[in-house]
């Protein structure tokens, strides 16, 4: 089904995809696992048919479908082509919705289609438009698209990415039956216990080569694997310079939010949030896939416009009172999925972490000497200093979130949003960049909010949560996952 033999492919100029051998027999399905940069999501990008310019030989022979970071992104950059916003009465073009999405024009059998949305279980995404869901609820309807085509082999890269606890399980167990089933998996991601339990190979790559394989459980079983795996590195002694602020008195809350709701197309998402963030606290922010967590934050960082006509202070002053969207973005630092799919702008990192302090995408102004240094230093903290000339587009996903975080944080700022910023990092970046939040919290006046689905996303810094939590017409909607009124949020100090 799958023959691998003396692969080439040139990753940076100083590191090359090579694998030898890599055979796989039909029917078999596989985990290739290995940290940021070790080429894992070139070799699917060189299965895919989507990078053809490398040496040697690969051969793919069953029929097969994709789910990636670059697949969401091109599905919404179709819709930000074809968006005729400008034209229409009502001044919004929604684009297509997630079934529009997920027949992508194909002929189809309604069986079919309804088979796959109740494997899924994502009956309450198809009429909404696919551009404002959540990084979860996005990759839920791109899986559906990809069974409604009928593959033999699935290709999947991170497909985990943004998807709640409850959603994670629910997707092993649908790989699960998959595999059961014959179809052949091929997941690219990093090692975590929600991996289907089903699939039995396992490749380990490391700087673009292959450098543990065999049986899954005897891979892991062996020293070279904890070695690999070990956490190696170390908090700054201190942290660079950063902004100063406007005196905020002591008892003036950050944000607060009196009685706000949020709807779409007159469906509620919140309701009746009522909602102080005060100074010194850390915040978490909880709740499924679609709740409306990273609604909130783009409401509250100037992103959003249905913070119009809301009962929302900021800093004290009342939303909507003459202030410009740049003096809202001044006090925030941001790391989210949606920026991460906006910055399409032809960069280097050192430019990507500058324009932090402008609140850009892309670098427009011409920095101070100091400026530059702060970000080198961040660089350097996060281990990306040898990339500075690098442009941006240049680097795995994962590479690219660590350079926004950098971006986030350069300015240290009040209020620094981290709205999934872990996802696309392998577990020794991870485990460093939420040390260096903790950090930032203790060692600044910086605060934070952060929202994550994955349980080995833990601060020790936080102090309050807020979770959103469904409100159901009856028990029999709430077993079956709808949530035809919204979501109502409560709040506890840790």
């Amino acid at each position: 089904m799958l023959s691998i033999e003396q692969l080439h492919f040139q990753l940076s100029n100083q590191s090359e995809l090579f694998i030898d051998k890599l055979l796989l027999n039909k029917g078999e399905s596989l985990l290739v696992l290995g940290d940021n940069a070790s080429g894992k999501s070139v070799l699917a990008q060189i299965l895919a048919g989507e990078i053809k310019d490398y040496q040697g030989n690969v051969l793919l022979t069953e029929e097969f479908t994709t789910l990636s970071f670059e697949l969401e992104a091109a599905t919404l950059e179709q819709d930000r082509l074809n968006d005729r916003s400008d034209f229409m009465e009502e001044g919004v073009d929604n684009g297509r919705t997630a079934v529009e999405i997920i027949i992508d024009d194909n002929d189809f059998l309604k069986q079919d289609l309804d088979e796959i949305v109740s494997l899924l279980a994502i009956e309450k995404l198809l009429d909404k438009p696919f551009k404002i869901l959540s990084t979860g609820e996005t990759r839920k309807v791109l899986m559906a698209r990809a069974l409604m085509l009928k593959p033999q082999v699935m290709l999947l890269d991170e497909p985990y990415a943004g998807l709640d606890i409850g959603s994670q399980a629910h997707l092993s167990d649908v790989l699960n039956s998959l595999v059961a089933q014959g179809i052949s998996i091929i997941l690219f991601d990093f090692y975590h216990q929600s991996l289907p339990s089903n699939i039995e190979n396992l490749v380990y790559m490391q700087a673009g080569k292959i450098v543990l394989s065999g049986d899954r459980k005897q891979v892991i079983a062996t020293e070279q694997w904890q070695q690999l795996n070990e956490n190696h590195f170390s908090l700054p002694h201190h942290l660079p310079d950063c902004l100063q602020y406007d005196h905020l008195e002591k008892n003036t809350a950050l944000v607060a939010l009196n009685d706000v709701s949020v709807s779409f197309n007159q469906k509620p998402i919140f309701e009746s949030l009522n909602w102080q963030f005060q100074q010194g606290q850390h915040w978490r922010i909880i709740g499924p896939n679609g709740c409306g967590k990273s609604t909130l934050l783009s409401m509250i960082s100037g992103d959003s416009p249905k913070a119009y006509g809301k009962d929302i202070h900021l800093f004290g002053v009342k939303r909507g009172s003459g202030e410009s969207i740049w003096d809202i973005k001044r006090h925030y630092g941001l790391v989210s999925a949606q920026l991460h799919r906006d910055y399409r702008v032809s960069t280097t990192l050192i430019q990507v972490v500058l324009s932090g302090f402008y609140d850009s995408i892309g670098l427009y102004d011409s920095p101070s000497r100091h400026q530059v240094i702060i970000a080198r230093q961040w660089l350097v903290l996060l281990g990306l200093e040898q990339h500075e000339n690098t442009y941006f587009n240049q680097l795995s996903y994962g590479e690219q979130r660590l350079v926004l975080i950098a971006r986030a944080v350069v300015k240290l700022p009040k209020i620094l949003i981290l709205d999934e910023p872990c996802q696309g990092l392998d577990n020794h970046n991870r485990d460093k960049v939420l040390a260096l939040m903790d950090y930032i919290a203790a060692n600044s006046k910086t605060h934070l909010l952060f929202v994550s689905h994955d349980s080995r996303d833990q601060l020790n810094c936080i102090t309050h949560e807020l979770e959103f939590v469904a409100q159901c017409s009856d028990e029999k909607a709430a077993s079956n996952g709808e949530t035809p009124l919204g979501y109502l949020a409560k709040t506890t100090e840790k």
